[in-house]
């Protein structure tokens, strides 16, 4: 369009110009007028339209101007922006930047920027090597000084103008970072818990294996024991001494079942009580540790959890848990492929609300199914056997079954497992 409109604007002035060249040509010989008028007449109305053309095209120009005009005021006034001189003042700053830093504009024109972002230097804009783009410091983000001495962290996006103005050098687009901060610490705030969960769970789980393989060699031991007492008592007075080791040696048999005895009793009782909980919304406030798992590995992550009929009665944490080591499982086998993926799917059916995780990795062999979710049992060079295990062992806490397929869509492995639904929170 914009190249049309001086083209336009030659036509229609050509057209005026010859038109008035036939008047003027008519007038000087009237022999000729009877064909010069009509082709004035002629060559007028083409510029006529030739003008009407560019007046279209000028009012559409100025619609789309104008449109694009407020886009940017929207823009320049939600988002914190100021512009900088060469010695790093503040020649210019909206409304927005004055209620980030919540000082009045009078007070803060003239004033350094390091006034209000301490440790800012103007020698890093040239320092970056580029006109524009994010500036960032050893940290990462800058902190903000408000008026009244709070602080918040703060990005910082950077322009030059063209030219290099002294007074207006450099715009700074700001932006404050505070919840995303937030969002990062309770981030990791919940992956230490899970790490703090699942290394409970895993020595629970290695606890409850060896507490079973041991209570029947001690058994055996103590039945030996009572039987070399019987021989002993044979002997008459001569086997008294060693009938009273063989004594001592049984009670500490005895007494180490019953230690195996407890700790199988504490171990099969619940870990935590159990909530009325929504499954979608457990696995959306993991999001960030899920893709984090999945970029180390360069593996993408992709969650698709339905938000109805997903309430279920769980322990949060220790649901979380069991899907990331799902999730984690998936990534290390999807790991090094072309267009590496695990998807998370929940959806609700009548049965209850079914999450299922897979990945487009080689998936399980039909003879490692049933031994993969035996404790001691792994896959992994150097594993220890347990994540499957304590992962089946919380989900069976939770009322569901952890079961193994072949994802139809990826191809890999798929994890899945069904919660029964919160049968109150439905009925209402």
């Amino acid at each position: 369009m914009p190249a049309r409109r001086p083209l336009a604007t030659a036509i229609a002035l050509s057209c005026a110009l010859a038109a008035a060249a036939a008047l003027t040509g008519a007038l000087a010989a009237p022999s000729l007028a009877r064909g010069l008028v009509p082709l004035a007449l002629l060559l007028s109305l083409a510029a006529s339209a030739a003008l009407v053309l560019v007046w279209r095209q000028a009012s559409s120009l100025s619609g789309a101007l104008a449109a694009r005009d407020a886009l940017l005021n929207v823009a320049f006034l939600s988002t914190a922006a100021l512009m900088l001189t060469r010695d790093g003042r503040i020649s210019r700053l909206n409304e927005a930047a004055c209620a980030m830093f919540r000082v009045r504009k009078d007070d803060a024109l003239g004033r350094p920027f390091a006034d209000l972002a301490p440790g800012f230097d103007m020698a890093l804009l040239a320092a970056s090597g580029s006109s524009n783009g994010l500036l960032e410091n050893d940290s990462g983000s800058w902190t903000g000084r408000r008026s009244d001495g709070s602080a918040f962290p703060v990005g910082v996006q950077f322009g030059l103008t063209p030219g290099g103005s002294d007074e207006d050098y450099v715009a700074l687009s700001l932006a404050d970072l505070t919840l995303r901060h937030a969002a990062e610490a309770q981030a990791r705030e919940l992956h230490a818990q899970l790490n703090t969960v699942w290394r409970l769970n895993s020595l629970g789980e290695m606890a409850a294996t060896l507490a079973h393989e041991l209570n029947q060699p001690l058994s055996a031991a103590g039945g030996y024991l009572h039987a070399s007492r019987a021989d002993m008592e044979k002997a008459g007075s001569l086997g008294d001494s060693a009938c009273r080791t063989l004594d001592l040696a049984q009670a500490q048999l005895l007494r180490a079942g019953q230690i195996i005895r407890r700790i199988r009793a504490f171990l099969t009782q619940e870990t935590g009580a159990l909530a009325q909980e929504r499954a979608s919304v457990m696995v959306e406030n993991m999001k960030q540790i899920l893709t984090r798992i999945g970029q180390d590995r360069g593996v993408a992550v992709h969650i698709d959890m339905a938000g109805f009929s997903d309430r279920v009665q769980a322990d949060c944490i220790q649901f979380q848990q069991a899907v990331v080591n799902l999730v984690r499982n998936g990534v290390e086998a999807a790991a090094g492929r072309d267009g590496a993926e695990v998807r998370i799917l929940g959806r609700a059916e009548v049965d209850g609300y079914r999450i299922s995780i897979e990945d487009n990795g080689p998936g399980v062999a039909d003879d490692q199914r049933e031994r993969l979710f035996q404790p001691m049992t792994s896959t992994k060079p150097g594993g220890m056997g347990l994540g499957l295990s304590v992962t089946r062992t919380i989900v069976e806490r939770h009322g569901g079954a952890l079961d193994l397929h072949r994802s139809s869509a990826l191809g890999g492995a798929a994890f899945f497992f069904t919660l029964p639904l919160d049968q109150e929170a439905e009925a209402a």
